[in-house]
């Protein structure tokens, strides 16, 4: 009967890491299949305003990938802190194909729409903003949304 139970406890563990690899493997897929879901962050404070401590100077994406489609948010802060974009939920909406994705991007500050493109490298997202679609009211204060930059992964 020892021999028996010895047999069962080998299949049940053999069972198990099979089960746990595939789950694996799944999950593995399913963030390759989703490379835009994430927060991304750039610091757009110069070297000295980062020694100094300045505060704000920064623009985030935070992105959800749905099969093709992105949509999240963007926000942006000018150094110091005295302007700021607040973005808000959906102010992004775009689709995906493979690493790379044409975006939309609405400026909560003024409504200020851009269209632009992300490439997802690694750890980090090159953004580039490619034509407005449409400006702001009053047209003479910026939308505040990032131009181009090289944004890293703060979150998945």
């Amino acid at each position: 009967m020892p021999l028996i139970s010895n047999v069962e406890s080998q299949m049940n563990t053999r069972a198990f890491r099979t089960i746990v690899w595939g789950c694996l493997i799944v999950l593995g897929s399913a963030s390759a299949e989703q490379p835009f879901t994430g927060e991304w962050q750039i610091d757009v404070r110069t070297r000295a305003e980062r020694r100094a401590g300045a505060e704000c100077g920064s623009a985030i994406f935070k992105l959800n990938q749905n099969g093709d489609k992105v949509s999240g948010e963007h926000s942006m802060a000018t150094v110091g802190c005295g302007r700021l974009n607040e973005g808000g939920e959906g102010s992004v909406e775009g689709s995906a194909s493979g690493n790379a994705a044409m975006l939309t991007v609405t400026s909560g500050r003024n409504g200020e729409v851009v269209r632009g493109r992300a490439m997802r490298k690694g750890a980090h997202l090159r953004w580039q903003t490619l034509e407005q679609v449409k400006p702001g009211e009053p047209e003479s204060d910026s939308g505040l949304i990032l131009s181009r930059g090289v944004l890293r992964r703060v979150s998945p």
